[in-house]
């Protein structure tokens, strides 16, 4: 039994509970459907531009931006998620990280890790964002995928005094917002 089957064995927030979304995701990850791919070079496109991250720590206030990423593909998609400060180009990003997504698979790309209770990160750029404050481009491999994004902000080192959240903006790239 590898290390990912026995984990999923383990009750906890981001493990299914119930027996046959068990199975599938356990069959996903040995078929290397659902996997972090972080620092390899995969090919995508730009599909979506998060207009506002916010990722800090060490102040008053904390805050980290979660983008939710769902495959809608019916193959695996690679999708890379990545973070530029607010005055540069898009050729340079602060962070970035990739997750192979299996079919109807759901996976959350964080600026920085935040405890479960908050919310459960699956994917992070090495080394997490800690003063950062600008946008996101979310790629993919297939074109077929749903995005959402949200600020969180909170006190306290821990980051579990929740103060408030944010959605941020996700548009089609190139393509501006109608005013909504």
């Amino acid at each position: 039994m590898s290390n990912e089957t026995h984990e999923l064995q383990a009750k906890g927030p981001h493990v299914p509970t119930e027996e046959r979304a068990l199975r599938r995701l356990g069959q996903a990850i040995e078929l290397g459907h659902l996997e972090d791919l972080t620092g390899i070079f995969v090919r995508t496109a730009p599909r979506y531009l998060v207009t506002y991250m916010n990722s800090q720590r060490g102040g008053r206030l904390s805050s980290a931006t979660v983008v939710t990423v769902t495959n809608q593909s019916t193959r695996p998609n690679r999708v890379t998620v990545s973070w530029y400060k607010g005055f540069s180009d898009d050729t340079s990003p602060v962070g970035q990280s990739t997750f192979s997504i299996p079919p109807d698979y759901t996976v959350d790309f964080a600026t920085r890790n935040l405890p479960g209770e908050v919310t459960i990160t699956n994917s992070v750029p090495n080394p997490e964002l800690t003063f950062d404050e600008g946008r996101a481009i979310v790629s993919s491999t297939y074109r077929e995928i749903a995005v959402s994004a949200r600020v969180y902000y909170a006190r306290g080192d821990n980051d579990l005094d929740l103060v408030a959240v944010t959605d941020s903006k996700v548009v089609r790239i190139n393509e501006g917002n109608v005013g909504d």
